[in-house]
C-alpha cells in the first residue's frame, strides 16, 4: 500500500544546493494504489488472491508490495529518536550498497564529479563511481591514519 500524497516536495537545506538539477525535478513514483483502493490490480504482478494459507501470526499482506515510502517505519524511527528528525529525512534502503549509489546518482554529475577515498576502503564506493561515471581520487592514510592535507 502506498501511503504517501504524492504531491511534489521540494528537497530541503543541503540536499536542494547540492543535488543534481534533473533529480530535484523528478515527480515522485506512484503506484496503481494511490489511485485505485478496491479491486484487482494486475499492473503490479501481485497474487490478487493471497497465500492458500496464511499463518495466523503474520498479519501483513505478504502478497503485495510494501510501501515505496516506507512511511509508518519513517515515522517509529523518528519518535525513536524523540523526533530530533522529521520522517521526512529519513532514508531507508536495503543496504549500504544502495545508499552510496543513491548517492552518487544524486549529488555527482556523471563524467565531471570526483570522489575521494581513503585506502583501504569499502569496495563499493569504486564500483558505484565507475558505474555512475565518477573518477574515484584515492588519498592515502599515513602509518597512524591520519590524512595528509596540504596548506
Amino acid at each position: 500500500m502506498c501511503t504517501t500524497d504524492n504531491s511534489k516536495q521540494a528537497a530541503s537545506g543541503a540536499a536542494s544546493r547540492l543535488a543534481r538539477k534533473n533529480i530535484l525535478e523528478l515527480a515522485p513514483y506512484r503506484c496503481a494504489r494511490d489511485d485505485y483502493s478496491e479491486g484487482v490490480l494486475l499492473d503490479a504482478n501481485e497474487n490478487a488472491f493471497g497465500p492458500p494459507t496464511r499463518p495466523e501470526h503474520i498479519k501483513d499482506p505478504l502478497e503485495r508490495y510494501p510501501d515505496p515510502y516506507q512511511v509508518p517505519l519513517k515515522q517509529k524511527l523518528a519518535a525513536h529518536r524523540g523526533n530530533e528528525l522529521e520522517s521526512s529525512n529519513i532514508f531507508v534502503g536495503v543496504g549500504s550498497d544502495e545508499a552510496i549509489d543513491l548517492l552518487m546518482r544524486i549529488f555527482c554529475v556523471p563524467g565531471k564529479d570526483k570522489i575521494v577515498q581513503t585506502p583501504p576502503t569499502y569496495g563499493m564506493y569504486k564500483v558505484c563511481a565507475k558505474i555512475n561515471d565518477v573518477e574515484v581520487v584515492n588519498v592515502p592514510l599515513t602509518a597512524d591514519f591520519d590524512l595528509i592535507i596540504p596548506n
